[in-house]
Parts: structure tokens; sequence; C-alpha cells
């Protein structure tokens, strides 16, 4: 990893990449054997949003044997990815950037450190506003006469998807800052692409979100809204290299 990037041929820049993901590995397994411990506390604070709008009738069930244990693996597993994303982002961007110059080798904490809390503002925006709309949607769905009894194993799977998928969305600036950097986007052309944007926005809710029109476009107004940070990210990005061509 101390070799010149300039000059590193195709299969040492994959040697890299195989140290950078077993390094990830270590950590993020370490964190999960810590996360297991507290599983049960993570699991009973992804449940509160299901718990709330359920009947005082209904309870969460799990079916097979092995389900509520396999489900704990799979809860510990997550939470320790969401520990680790810092060291995770870290990774992504030096493996991404193998050319930095001094300049631009300052850029790699404050990427870390927006990555991270861009993410999990994402997270936080599903478990506070989408997850308590949605499921009360779902679940009032089957009427009077049906009792839900969600399985557990499918709820966390859906809770999982749909906070890393709100967490992904969020990054969408981050991820705007990257590709100017690279010079494969500019401000000009985003602002051209607005109505692209916004239809996008508008299939991706109708996706990923609850099948409820609310849902759907709780999760597509944000997704424009961070569009329109992405155009003011991009366009501060390439400032100083607009200014210096001038």
């Amino acid at each position: 990893m101390k070799k010149d990037p300039n000059n590193m041929t195709l299969l040492e820049h994959l040697e890299e990449l195989r140290l950078r993901i077993i390094y990830v590995t270590i950590v993020l397994g370490i964190l999960a054997l810590i996360t297991f411990h507290y599983s049960l506390q993570i699991l009973q604070f992804i449940m509160e949003p299901l718990i709330k709008v359920l009947p005082k009738t209904s309870h969460v069930i799990f079916t097979g044997i092995t389900e509520a244990f396999w489900v704990r693996m799979e809860v510990s597993l997550y939470a320790a990815l969401l520990f680790g994303l810092p060291y995770v982002f870290y990774h992504i961007w030096m493996f991404v950037n193998p050319g930095l110059t001094k300049k631009e080798k300052k850029v790699v904490l404050p990427f870390v450190l927006f990555a991270t809390i861009f993410f999990l503002l994402g997270c936080l925006f599903a478990y506070k506003v989408i997850l308590p709309i949605g499921l009360k949607f779902l679940v009032s769905y089957g009427g009077a006469e049906i009792s839900a009894m969600p399985s557990i194993k499918q709820y966390v799977s859906f809770f999982l998807r749909i906070c890393f998928a709100f967490g992904l969305i969020f990054e969408m600036p981050v991820l705007s800052f990257i590709l100017a950097k690279a010079d494969i986007i500019d401000a000009k052309w985003l602002i051209k692409k607005w109505d692209y944007a916004i239809l996008a926005a508008f299939i991706v809710a109708a996706i990923l979100a609850p099948p409820d029109v609310l849902s759907q476009f709780l999760m597509a107004i944000p997704m424009i809204l961070l569009y329109v940070v992405s155009i003011g990210v991009v366009y501060l990005a390439q400032k100083p290299k607009n200014e210096e061509e001038d």
C-alpha cells in the first residue's frame, strides 16, 4: 500500500483492494462479536416502530426454531456495519483516490465525516418518519377481521431494507462531490437533468417505499432536495478549478 499509486500495475491495485477488504472484514468481525452481546437490546430498538402500531391482541412471532437466533445474528452484522462506517468509508476513499495531492488528502477526513453523518441521517429519517407512517398503513390494511402476527425475520428484513435504502439515498451529495472531483459531472449538467432526477426520485420511491402514497412522497421529496443540495456541492467542489481556468 505504500507504493506510488501512479506506478502500480493492475495486479498491484487488485492486491491493494484485497488487503483493504481483509482489513475491513476483520474490523467488522470484531464489531459483530461486540454487537451480538447487545443484539437483544438492538432488536428491541428495531421493533419499537412496529410495536407502537400493532393492536394489543397482536404479537411478533418467529416460526422456525433457529429463526430468532439468525435474526439476532443479522442484526449484529448490520449494527457492526453501522458502527464501522467511518472505517469502511475511509478505505473506500483511500482506494478510489490513490493519486491524491497533499491538498486533496485533506479532504479524506471531511469525506469520512460527512459520508457517515449523511448515512446516519438517512437511517434516522427512515426510522422516525417513514417507518411509523408506512407500518401504520400496512398493519391497518388487514382490517378488523384479520389479526396481524408479523414474523420477526420478515420485519427485520423490511426494516433494514428501508433504513439502508434511505442511508444510501442520503449519500447523494457525497457521491456528487466525488464525481465532481473526478470531472465526471458538473453543476450545469445536473441542472439540465433536473426533470429526469424528479422522475427517477418517484420511481425509486415507488420501488423502495411502503405501498402507500404518503410514504412514497416522503421518500421522493428528500431525494429531490438532496439533488438540489448536490448541485450546490458540485458547484463548490469545482469552483476553485473554474476560477483557475478563468
